[in-house]
């Protein structure tokens, strides 16, 4: 069987805990949203792709893990995405530091993985809901400037499970950056 895995930059205990303070903060329908639990708060750097074993995977992220420094990452704004037209989930957005393209990259080549289409955008989804529900949500727009700031120590490789609740993330390997 197929595992759909992929690799996440790893966030801190306080940056989370500052995400559920916003959480808590903001009215809106409780019932429409499912947030993310804060295990499962991450930066996706690669998107999911599918392998039947993950050993030739970890074993290329074991034997090239001591070449990046931790990086730091500041998100300034939250609202809904990807897009206004079609709204699905709410998430925090913020400039692309030079050292996660960097990372990103190298990753897409020791992987083998096609680089995306479009430019990367460092973003963190923090909830999600049907498109079909946003009708009924009483805000429509949140454009919420924010100043969550952290540095990032660590990249995991994580294999997606996913259900009708949502998406669960398991930690295959988890790489320090130094």
């Amino acid at each position: 069987m197929k595992r759909r895995i992929f690799v996440a930059l790893n966030l801190s205990d306080a940056l989370k805990n500052e995400i559920l303070d916003w959480r808590k903060q903001i009215k809106m329908e409780k019932d429409l949203i499912r947030w993310l639990k804060p295990q499962n708060l991450h930066i996706t750097l690669l998107p999911p792709w599918y392998v039947e074993s993950i050993d030739e995977t970890t074993e290329l992220l074991e034997s090239n893990k001591n070449w990046v420094r931790p990086i730091k990452i500041h998100f300034d704004q939250i609202e809904f995405g990807p897009t206004l037209n079609y709204p699905r989930l709410i998430w925090a957005k913020g400039q692309s530091p030079s050292q996660i393209l960097e990372l990103k990259n190298k990753l897409e080549k020791i992987l083998n993985q096609e680089p995306e289409k479009r430019d990367y955008l460092l973003h963190l989804t923090v909830a999600r809901f049907r498109p079909e529900n946003f009708k009924n949500f009483s805000i429509k727009k949140l454009g919420t400037e924010i100043s969550w700031k952290d540095q990032i120590e660590s990249f995991s490789l994580l294999e997606s499970h996913l259900s009708p609740k949502g998406a669960s993330y398991e930690v295959l390997l988890q790489i320090p950056l130094i």
